[in-house]
């Protein structure tokens, strides 16, 4: 019985720890694309193209985060196939 606890924490744990790392990863390229499109505008630019750069680096970033998303996803399904035919 404990041992069954401990396998569930674990896993839980797991679980938790990947869900973060994707939201980090979401959240920070979108972050990136943001601050990366307002520097242009801003530093290079003289804000001649506001808010247009800022926007599209925004959307890049999502785009990005997305894309992180799905590997993140597709690393998690390959990780779990290999676990089930270990177990079977």
């Amino acid at each position: 019985m404990r041992e069954k606890k401990e396998s569930n924490l674990k896993f839980l744990l797991t679980v938790l720890g990947e869900s973060f790392t994707i939201g980090i990863a979401v959240i920070g390229s979108i972050l990136a694309g943001a601050i990366t499109g307002w520097l242009i505008e801003e530093k290079l630019l003289q804000g001649r193209t506001s808010p247009w750069l800022t926007t599209l680096f925004i959307i890049l970033g999502a785009i990005g985060g997305i894309k992180n998303l799905i590997y993140y996803s597709k690393r998690r399904m390959k990780e779990v196939d290999r676990n089930e035919r270990k177990g079977d």
